[in-house]
């Protein structure tokens, strides 16, 4: 770990990366997220996170270095053939918030459309991408 001024809290992260702090908090228990407490906090290295592709300087969780996941008991489907997702139901079955979801479509993190009532849709080949499934809840 670095020193201080080169760390994030759960909830700076939280606001780079579009997951939840509980769901940030989880990864770090489990030792998905490498970090360290001080002073009863996490410290994040912020060297965990890269800049996106889009050169913001915004960092987001496709991009966290992620160590091999745990084998899961249920695999994604291999394929969903032109399915959609509205985004709370994308955000029930990966870990992101409503609002990463939405800030992942914007950047092009996420492959989504607008449907005819305005409605936004998440693609679901999305949870198919490699540097998604770390994101699926199984």
């Amino acid at each position: 770990m670095t020193s201080a001024g080169n760390t994030l809290t759960t909830n700076e992260y939280s606001k780079i990366s579009g997951l939840s702090v509980s769901t940030i908090t989880k990864m770090l228990r489990k030792g998905e997220l490498q970090g360290q407490k001080i002073g009863g906090k996490w410290a994040i290295d912020a060297s965990q996170t890269q800049p996106t592709e889009s050169g913001t300087g915004q960092t987001s969780a496709a991009a966290l270095k992620s160590p091999t996941p745990a084998p899961q008991s249920t695999p994604p489907p291999k394929s969903f053939d032109n399915k959609t997702y509205d985004v709370d139901t994308f955000t029930q079955m990966t870990y992101l918030t409503e609002q990463g979801v939405r800030q992942w479509i914007k950047n092009g993190r996420l492959s989504g459309s607008v449907d005819d009532s305005g409605n936004l849709l998440v693609d679901a080949d999305n949870l198919n991408r490699p540097e998604l499934r770390h994101l699926i809840r199984y």
